[in-house]
This record gives C-alpha cells, structure tokens and sequence, in this order.
C-alpha cells in the first residue's frame, strides 16, 4: 500500500523540533494539544523574539520606563526593543573618519535614543553589553558626550528627568546657531552626510509650513519620521523665530529646498528678519 501525502506529512512533522518538544510538553506535563502549542509560542518569543526587520538590527530586552527604581531585575516589567547595532556605510565612515571611540560613542547615543523611543530604558550595563566593552568604558564615553552639550538616555538618568531633545534636533539647534559643520559633527559624532540629511529633513518641515500645513500627524507622515520628533522640530522653528518673521537662515534654507521640490503653489510669509 503506497502512503499518503497526508501520512508523509504526518511523518515527516514528527521529527520536527517543535513536534519533539510539544509531544515532551504532553507526554512529561500531561498537558493538552493546546496548552503546549501555547507554550511552544511562549517559548519562541521568550528565547528568539521576532526577528529584525532590517540588517544590522538587533532585538535587546531591557527595563521599560514604567518600570520603577529599587526593585530586583526579575520584578521589573521588562520591554523588547529593536536597536540599530550597525548602519552600514554611515559608521564606516565614522570609522574611517574619527576612529573607533568616536564610533562607539555614536552608537552609545544612538541605541540610548531607539530604547528610549520604543518605551525602554538601557542601564549602562546594557550598552556594554551590547558594545562589548566594560562599565568603566561606558561611563567614560557618557561623560565625553554629555561635556559637548548631548544628552544620553540612560535608567539612570532618565529617572524623573523630562523630555530632552534627540540628537537630530541637538544637531538642528547646533545648525542653526551658527556652528560650522566640523564642529556639528565634532559635538554630535556624526557624519557630514548624516547631518546634511537632518538639515534636509528640518528644510522639509519649512517647505511644508510655508505651504500653509500645520497638523503635526500630517507632517510626520509626509515627512516619514515620529510624532515626537515633528513636535521638537516645531518647537526649534519658534523657537527661532524673530515674532512672525521667519530668520534669514529659514529662508535660505527654504530656498534651496524649493530647488529639490518646486511647486506651484505660493504663500506669502512674514519675510525675515535681518540678525
């Protein structure tokens, strides 16, 4: 009698790690098909997480911002977020560039940040961890950042602090203030081509209000980033402002954005004011 495709299949299941762990579940705990189906789903979530959505991603599990200070790590809630370990091209250009200290200390501001945006919260001993250095290293490189002006998210500064500016918008201000590019990317440990992307990306948020746009869910969409961050752009822009005038500097950079995206559409603006 030639088998079935059906208890091929069957056969074939069985040898599978999961069908071996399942029938462990059932057989030793007594528990029901669904019950260990259950536990298998546990299981793959707790021990591999799902998987990065892009290369040189990586899934961490930390302590969330709810959670509170004094309490033992297993009485912790915890969160798993998703951290950029490696950008590609970008570090290696920082690599290249600046040296290894300088990267690490980049990625120290960046992976703080993505923790902080998903709802967690990385010790010191988290990054060094995931950096594969010591807690010393780590200190160190936290205090050379925080003396050029960057805030780092860390459990334990983030613990009854308020909101600080990302190193998107530190990089703003610093543009905006006058300093030159070496210097930007001296303070912010970032690359020229990362900041004159971040430049870009304000220049955008300028175009789009000078085209009468105001609602800030809108705005993120069209310019594919967070809430969050269209709001601390928001703030930069009045921040700057000279009462309704728009500075000199808006309007240059404006300028060169409508180069990149012309349009027909024309509304008048306050005009700027001379510093």
């Amino acid at each position: 009698m030639y088998n079935t495709q059906s208890s091929l299949y069957d056969r074939i299941l069985e040898k599978t790690p999961e069908q071996v762990f399942i029938n462990s579940l059932r057989k030793e705990f007594e528990l029901s098909p669904a019950e260990s189906n259950g536990v298998l789903a546990l299981a793959k979530t707790c021990l591999f997480g799902q998987a990065p959505t892009k290369a040189g991603r990586i899934k961490y599990i930390c302590a969330s911002q709810k959670a509170k200070h004094g309490k033992p790590l297993k009485e912790q809630e915890l969160i798993e977020v998703e951290l950029t370990l490696d950008a590609g091209i970008e570090d290696l250009n920082i690599l290249k560039d600046y040296g290894g200290k300088i990267l690490r200390q980049l990625k120290v501001m960046r992976l703080t940040e993505e923790a902080w945006n998903q709802g967690g919260s990385l010790t010191q001993e988290d990054i060094a961890r995931i950096l594969q250095v010591t807690d010393r290293t780590i200190r160190q490189d936290i205090k050379e950042i925080q003396s050029d002006g960057n805030f780092v998210h860390t459990r334990g500064t983030d613990h009854d602090i308020g909101r600080s500016l990302s190193h998107k918008s530190r990089i703003i201000e610093l543009y905006l203030n006058g300093d030159p590019y070496a210097v930007i990317m001296r303070k912010s440990r970032h690359s020229a081509f990362s900041i004159k992307r971040y430049v870009c990306s304000f220049g955008r948020l300028l175009l789009l209000l000078d085209h009468g746009m105001s609602d800030v869910q809108e705005l993120s969409r069209l310019l594919g980033q967070s809430v969050r961050l269209t709001e601390e752009y928001l703030k930069i822009f009045e921040d700057h402002k000279k009462g309704d005038k728009w500075p000199k500097i808006y309007v240059e950079l404006l300028d060169q954005l409508k180069t990149l995206y012309p349009s027909k559409k024309k509304i008048a603006r306050g005009g700027y004011h001379e510093n």
